[in-house]
């Protein structure tokens, strides 16, 4: 993997940033994270990683909500935070990518803020959440909220698998690496969880101009194949993508994912 030099800062009002790579625009706004701090260590690695297949290509801005978020919040609030970041520092309208929490806020962006947003990705998220996918975020909100790292670690770890199997491993480990993981979780991570709790743009997806397309997998405990493809259906020109045998977690490791958000990218260049 060749490594892009990585410039980081923060942009008013408090919303923290990394920059990979070189050439068009692409901002990243990444899913629900136990620390409100930029990552660092292996963190950063970790999203080096991940976004070289984009880096090779692009210039790729990877955006975190604001540091200084506290409940309550709505996900129409920290969209409006992060567009009066970056409006003022990319050149506009560039192409979003969101995953997880991030594709919630990417939604909300493009309904919000149209003139930002190009092309819209939207990763491992839809118009709103499960059920399942709500009460699983309230079950770690409360864990966070008393304290119990390792209770949110595994909450946390075991729900982004794809089967019952690697759900018990991936909880056991999630267990072990809880209280390192959420030393840091407070006010802005349960602000978060509670804004993506009560999202819901299921009645306002045909207002999205940008070209959309949402990926999501057959697996996910968060959402549904028929939330991925029904999101995606009542955006004007809107695409899906359903990766069979795949969970929360394997949609941005599976063998297509790049390929399919570059080329959706690319499209009409």
């Amino acid at each position: 993997m060749t490594k892009t030099p990585v410039a980081r800062g923060e942009w008013p009002p408090g919303i923290p940033y990394l920059r990979f790579g070189a050439g068009a625009t692409l901002v990243y706004l990444s899913g629900l994270s136990a620390s409100p701090h930029l990552p660092s260590g292996g963190g950063l690695l970790l999203q080096r990683g991940l976004l070289a297949p984009f880096t090779r290509h692009r210039a790729v801005v990877w955006v975190h909500w604001s540091h200084e978020l506290a409940p309550p919040v709505t996900m129409a609030q920290i969209a409006a935070a992060s567009a009066a970041a970056i409006g003022p520092h990319l050149p506009g309208p560039v192409d979003v990518v969101g995953v997880s929490t991030g594709g919630s806020l990417a939604l909300q962006l493009a309904l919000d803020h149209p003139h930002l947003v190009r092309r819209l990705v939207v990763v491992s998220a839809a118009a709103r959440l499960s059920d399942h996918g709500r009460r699983v975020q309230q079950e770690l909100a409360a864990a966070v909220h008393a304290g119990h790292t390792r209770r949110a670690g595994a909450v946390m770890a075991r729900e982004v698998a794809a089967s019952a199997v690697s759900s018990a491993l991936f909880g056991a480990a999630g267990w072990v690496m809880g209280r390192s993981t959420f030393a840091e979780a407070g006010a802005e991570l349960l602000a978060v969880i509670e804004a993506e709790d009560d999202f819901d743009v299921s009645e306002r997806l045909g207002e999205i101009t940008a070209p959309t397309l949402v990926i999501g997998a057959a697996r996910d405990r968060f959402y549904s194949p028929a939330l991925f493809r029904d999101t995606a259906a009542a955006i004007p020109g809107g695409r899906s993508i359903v990766y069979p045998r795949a969970g929360h977690l394997g949609t941005t490791l599976h063998r297509r994912y790049a390929r399919d958000v570059l080329g959706f990218l690319g499209a009409g260049r």
